[in-house]
């Protein structure tokens, strides 16, 4: 599950990396465009993913988030742990009283 997660999120992860090279304001605002979409697509694909039962906790959730973050694809970088964890909170808001 928590391979899952860091395998529909690692795309745009990776394009992230390209926003730590951005000086401007305009030049972020012109990135966020071009990757609206993929932005879209995965946070559209963890708030699918099939581990989340109905009966999922926020606990549940917080285990999961904290596996996420220690996972070894994210363990060296910890602008890719930031970018994992805004993603999953962007994507669980609300859902089995996740919150930020």
């Amino acid at each position: 599950m928590v391979n899952e997660i860091v395998a529909r999120a690692l795309p745009l992860i990776h394009v992230e990396r390209e926003a730590e090279q951005l000086d401007t304001h305009e030049a972020y605002d012109a990135f966020r465009k071009r990757h609206a979409d993929l932005n879209r697509q995965v946070l559209t694909q963890l708030r699918a993913c099939g581990w989340m039962r109905d009966d999922a906790t926020a606990e549940d959730m917080r285990e999961i988030y904290y596996a996420v973050l220690r996972h070894p694809d994210l363990e060296s970088s910890a602008s890719d742990r930031a970018v994992a964890g805004t993603l999953l909170n962007e994507a669980w808001k609300g859902v089995h009283g996740w919150v930020e």
